[in-house]
């Protein structure tokens, strides 16, 4: 009762960590060219600047979220908000870009401690007959943030350095470690003891691990072959040895009706897709506006913005439709609209002589937008609404490991293919 009351508030202060973890995903995107002069390093090395953050993410986020609900998800949010904040003072003063790619990995650590806890504490905080309404607004949160991650670091970079993309996350993460500890109750699952399993977090940490090295750094089609097929046997066996120690672990991570759940499933898979398809074509579209059409960081970012607004116009609908109608229902239309925007985007030119061109596209980058907007929400409320309360955490973690896997995938895919 409580939770429910409360809701707003609690939400909010979710919304702080949630939005920041996402939105350093995407900020750095727009800022490669600039820390490429600013450090005097290749594009090989600067990349991993991105690649560091995100691998450290993924790989944290389903153990994390099991630990959450374990021993208490206020407490968990707290400490990865203030490892994040840490992180994120550490990048502004790095002096080399190795120094940079370690506290981006200090910055990744705090955001996959405290990413697996938006779709959980959603779920927790707003009553069953509301609950689709809360799980499409943070997923269009989700959405703006990564969107507008881009424009904001367009325009930092315009206006200041690229120091300030890491500098401005400093007083909203003391704000929201301020807030959690005013606002929030503890909550955690009674049911699931205090015995942790480290083998299986380590097993699937270690595949994850494996699986995203081998895609975003050892790709096969640039020559090195041997250590892609190296790294993608480990995550094969590594991932087979996870599956066979859960079967029999006395106090698994992965609960067996979890993965049991037939909707569950579908909408995680769903998800994967949806992520290799959307996030990827977002990263893609920020380099070839910069590199081919030699637009400047912030006119490449104002270029993508007709994709987080057309999301934003249609979440009302997906905000009313998800309490009332089956997430499978609303899903279906939007990717398939997605699919036509990511089509018709394909077709751009190879450069731009003038305003025309981009006028070509923006029906493209309408529709993937809108298919984003309901999309990604539908997907949120089928897999999180096919969960019991005690779970959430384990669940959320999940899911967002699902779009991590699948954003990795797409980057991998269309740079292997754009490369070649």
């Amino acid at each position: 009762e409580f939770l429910h009351a409360n809701k707003w508030r609690i939400f909010g202060v979710m919304m702080i960590g949630w939005a920041m973890s996402l939105l350093d995903i995407a900020i750095v995107n727009i800022t490669i060219p600039e820390l490429q002069d600013d450090l005097s390093t290749d594009i090989g090395t600067v990349t991993w600047v991105i690649n560091a953050y995100n691998i450290v993410f993924a790989v944290l986020l389903v153990s994390m979220g099991r630990l959450a609900d374990q021993f208490g998800r206020r407490l968990f949010f707290v400490i990865g908000l203030s490892v994040f904040t840490i992180g994120s003072a550490l990048c502004a003063v790095a002096w080399s870009v190795e120094w940079l790619i370690g506290f981006r990995a200090v910055q990744g650590v705090g955001a996959g401690i405290l990413a697996p806890l938006g779709f959980a504490m959603t779920v927790l905080v707003f009553p069953p007959q509301q609950r689709g309404r809360g799980l499409a607004l943070i997923a269009v949160v989700a959405l703006v943030s990564s969107a507008l991650g881009p424009v904001l670091g367009g325009v930092l970079i315009e206006i200041a350095s690229w120091h300030w993309i890491f500098l401005i996350n400093i007083p909203f993460g003391i704000l929201g470690v301020v807030l959690a500890l005013r606002w929030w109750p503890e909550t955690w699952d009674l049911s699931a003891g205090r015995e942790v399993d480290v083998k299986g977090m380590v097993l699937l940490g270690l595949a994850v691990f494996c699986l995203l090295v081998a895609l975003v750094e050892a790709n096969p089609f640039g020559g090195n072959l041997p250590l892609w097929l190296s790294l993608m046997q480990a995550a094969i066996l590594l991932g087979v040895a996870f599956v066979m120690w859960e079967r029999r672990a006395p106090n698994p991570m992965l609960r067996p009706e979890l993965m049991e759940n037939a909707q569950f499933r579908s909408a995680n898979l769903g998800m994967l897709f949806f992520a290799a398809g959307a996030i990827g074509s977002l990263l893609l579209l920020s380099l070839v506006f910069l590199n081919l059409w030699g637009y400047e960081p912030i006119e490449a970012a104002l270029a993508i913005v007709p994709v987080p607004i057309c999301g934003l116009i249609v979440w009302p609908f997906v905000g009313r439709a998800a309490d009332h109608r089956a997430p499978g229902e609303i899903a279906k239309p939007a990717l398939i609209v997605m699919a036509i925007g990511l089509l018709w985007i394909s077709f751009l030119p190879a450069t731009s002589d003038n305003a025309f061109s981009y006028l070509r596209i923006l029906p493209g980058l309408a529709m993937l937008g809108i298919g984003m907007g309901i999309g990604f929400p539908a997907l949120n409320v089928g897999a999180m609404g096919a969960v019991a309360g005690p779970m959430v955490g384990l669940a959320s973690g999940v899911l967002n490991t699902a779009r991590q896997l699948g954003a990795a995938i797409g980057v991998a895919i269309l740079i292997a293919t754009f490369g070649g």
